[in-house]
């Protein structure tokens, strides 16, 4: 590595260096070591910072949301992930917005803010729509759907499992498009049971 870094220039170094930081926080962070890989992505935030890396800075705020959404820190979570999102909407980088846009959907849905996820999820659709990203589309149709039924909206859920369902399908992502089948037969099958609430039927007793 230090002979590789001794061919570079200043710069070059700088972001390599700041890569290797990055890259060591991720995995603090697959490791669960939240306090290793905060530390490590704020060094990494830093060094990225220093050279004018934005790119790098909407990628590591970004990565600092989700640790702390595994941490169980929601609201810090929130705040990392919206700097990202403010640098990568100053960047014009639709990628990094996508991503973002989606896990702040995430973050609010384990919130129970389910309006705000909603707003999210259809945020991130709106920009996986226009770059023609149809895997993008499927998973956020999928976290439409959980959201819709966390909100009591059966209907609602049904349509976007559906659309989900149809683009992994036409993508070849089988286990996808099952695991998107199967909450969509929960409701399916809740509905022709019927609402038992209020009297004595199947649905109450152990089976």
């Amino acid at each position: 590595m230090e002979d590789a870094l001794n061919l570079m220039d200043g710069n070059d170094v700088a972001a390599a260096k700041a890569e290797a930081i990055h890259q060591s926080a991720l995995e603090a962070l697959e490791r669960k070591d939240f306090e290793a890989a905060r530390e490590g992505f704020e060094k990494a935030l830093a060094a990225f910072a220093a050279i004018g890396d934005e790119i790098g800075m909407a990628m590591t705020s970004h990565n600092l949301g989700l640790t702390s959404q595994e941490a169980g820190d929601l609201a810090e979570a929130r705040q990392w992930l919206e700097k990202s999102l403010a640098v990568s909407e100053r960047e014009g980088l639709d990628g990094g917005m996508i991503v973002t846009c989606h896990q702040l959907g995430v973050v609010a849905q384990l919130a129970e803010e389910y309006p705000a996820a909603r707003e999210w999820f259809e945020r991130a659709l709106e920009l996986e729509e226009k770059n023609a990203n149809a895997g993008g589309e499927a998973m956020t149709c999928h976290q439409l759907g959980i959201v819709a039924a966390l909100s009591g909206d059966n209907a609602d859920a049904k349509s976007w499992y559906e659309r989900a369902i149809a683009v992994f399908e036409r993508l070849g992502e089988e286990d996808n498009a099952a695991r998107t089948r199967k909450l969509l037969d929960f409701i399916t099958n809740f509905e022709s049971q019927g609402s038992h609430e209020g009297h004595e039927g199947p649905c109450g007793k152990l089976q």
